[in-house]
């Protein structure tokens, strides 16, 4: 790792695009995580690539030769996979029996291609999630330790430590939430056969394709509705490197200043939880600034000086975790 972060030319990320770029994520990631080393200016296998390798496998009449499915997919990615996603809706018999299987022994088509010890489709979906959760801990970790502010502000820096240390504690205890993904669990974010539906863009209250219909998706029916499910995102409404971290940064300037605690549940909320996260197909996935998503500064401290308080997170989100 250190011998790789020496030539500034290159960029280490996981197969999903996510940058490796510090050596605490970089230890948490699992065994026989598969990474792309790429040369700045160099080309990669991208989303679309993925999807249309798995596609010109597929027996399906309506993508006539692979050399068609590769144009097809060279331009506006987010439209094509809203159509593809409509082309794997099927709901016959056989998809159902699929869908239903859970064991790897049941459905091993399902696993082709994954590095996982996972037993079962629940098994390996809510490691996944807890992947997504782990690495918004460890970019705002890393974005905090390297800005001017954490380096300048020494009182303000013990506060912030106090904080991730605490995050760290909370996350372990909630196993990453990754039942967000597991369709056996009544808290997940899909049904109980495992279908998904896109919450709209950040400033929408539902997903507004087809009418109102929304996007949706079960990564349980099939291998390539797994791969297409990669493209969702658990997007921050309030957008975390934009407007948490430095809500965090102030929390920390007043409470330095009035020898208060940080409200540690408000901030694990923003950043780790469906308070502030919204699940979203690609096509919903709004990256630009979310200008009327704001912090509540009224939220950012606790009004009592202890800083080791958990009685929210106790009393409220420890049912809601422990399934």
């Amino acid at each position: 790792m250190s011998e790789i972060k020496d030539h500034a030319d290159v960029t280490m990320m996981t197969v999903d695009g996510t940058v490796i770029d510090n050596e605490d994520y970089f230890q948490q990631l699992p065994a026989q995580t598969l990474f792309i080393f790429r040369l700045n200016g160099e080309t990669f296998e991208t989303g679309a690539d993925l999807i249309y390798n798995v596609l010109a496998a597929v027996n399906n009449n309506t993508l006539k030769t692979s050399i068609k499915i590769k144009s097809f997919m060279d331009e506006n990615i987010k439209e094509k996979i809203r159509i593809l996603s409509s082309v794997l809706d099927v709901d016959d018999d056989s998809k159902k029996n699929k869908i239903s299987s859970s064991l790897r022994l049941k459905d091993p088509d399902w696993f082709e291609g994954l590095e996982t010890r996972a037993r079962t489709k629940e098994e390996f979906m809510f490691k996944r999630c807890q992947e997504r959760i782990r690495s918004y801990m460890y970019k705002t970790k890393s974005d905090m330790i390297k800005s001017e502010f954490y380096i300048k502000h020494i009182k303000c820096r013990k506060y912030l430590d106090e904080v991730f240390k605490q995050f760290s504690e909370l996350l372990t205890k909630n196993k990453y939430h990754g039942y967000y993904f597991d369709r056996s669990n009544t808290n997940g974010l899909c049904d109980e056969i495992g279908t998904f539906k896109c919450e709209g863009a950040w400033n929408q209250s539902i997903c507004s394709y087809e009418r109102g219909t929304g996007h949706k998706i079960n990564p349980y029916q099939n291998r390539e509705s797994r791969i297409i499910f990669s493209t969702w995102n658990l997007d921050h409404w309030v957008e975390r490197s934009r407007t948490v971290i430095p809500a965090l940064f102030e929390a920390s300037k007043m409470a330095s200043e009035v020898h208060r605690s940080i409200n540690i549940n408000y901030f694990y909320e923003l950043l780790f939880t469906t308070v502030n996260l919204k699940l979203v197909h690609i096509v919903c996935h709004d990256k630009g600034q979310h200008i009327s998503a704001k912090c509540d500064p009224n939220l950012y401290l606790q009004y009592k000086k202890v800083i080791h308080s958990f009685s929210y997170a106790d009393n409220c989100l420890e049912n809601d975790f422990n399934n």
